[in-house]
């Protein structure tokens, strides 16, 4: 029996990492098998491509490679990482939370072209690649953490050091292609009917992270009611 794999997309600093981390407690304390999962794989030495690319090595840009180029790295990544430890645990049935998956790649690198032909181009390209020819499984539920990018980015540059443990990300630093990834993702989102989690109130304050987490969880169990 195959798994579940749930993926929880959004810029930087929009609260994924915290939001798996509480459906992990919960969904565990119900009695499900979890497997969590970042992406970037940070521990391990498949992510060292994408730390010399976040780190400047290739350029000072997000640009300094190109939407097809960066992907491999992110793709290689996640191939090793699945081989290595996910697969077992989704082979065995387990709910496997990513902090980040192939969606990301159509966030961040499909951000990079501006024409829609080369868009959907893109698309077609890096689906096929990663789920076809790197035979990664397909989600089976996207949430996008829907978070301004002006928010996202004060929470980002609060944290005590950067992702890649390097004295910058040149993602995080760059506002205009967190703006555009931004916006692709919102566009994506509704393209791929993935879920969207709104994070402000009314009020234009950011919810709580216990709120954003009701949402989440309350769809989670949906899907987990269907499966059954």
């Amino acid at each position: 029996m195959k798994g579940i794999i749930i993926s929880i997309e959004g810029t930087d600093g929009s609260g994924k990492h915290t939001q798996q981390n509480l459906l992990k407690q919960d969904l565990e304390q119900m009695g499900y098998k979890i497997f969590a999962q970042s992406f970037p794989n940070y521990e391990s030495e498949s992510s060292c491509p994408v730390k010399m690319y976040l780190s400047g090595e290739f350029g000072e840009s997000a640009d300094c490679l190109d939407a097809y180029e960066a992907s491999t790295l992110y793709a290689t990544d996640r191939l090793c990482t699945y081989k290595k430890t996910i697969k077992s645990h989704y082979e065995n049935g387990e709910i496997i939370l990513c902090d980040r998956y192939v969606q990301s790649n159509f966030i961040h690198q499909c951000s990079k072209l501006s024409n829609e032909t080369e868009k959907e181009k893109y698309l077609e390209w890096v689906q096929n690649f990663e789920f076809e020819i790197l035979h990664l499984p397909r989600p089976d539920l996207v949430f996008f953490i829907e978070m301004p990018v002006e928010k996202s980015m004060e929470l980002a540059k609060s944290r005590s050091s950067y992702k890649t443990g390097e004295t910058k990300d040149i993602h995080e630093e760059d506002y205009e292609y967190m703006k555009k990834s931004y916006e692709n993702g919102i566009n994506l989102a509704k393209k791929y009917n993935w879920t969207i989690i709104h994070c402000l109130n009314e009020n234009n304050e950011i919810k709580s992270a216990n709120e954003i987490h009701s949402e989440i969880m309350n769809d989670t169990l949906k899907l987990l009611n269907l499966k059954k």
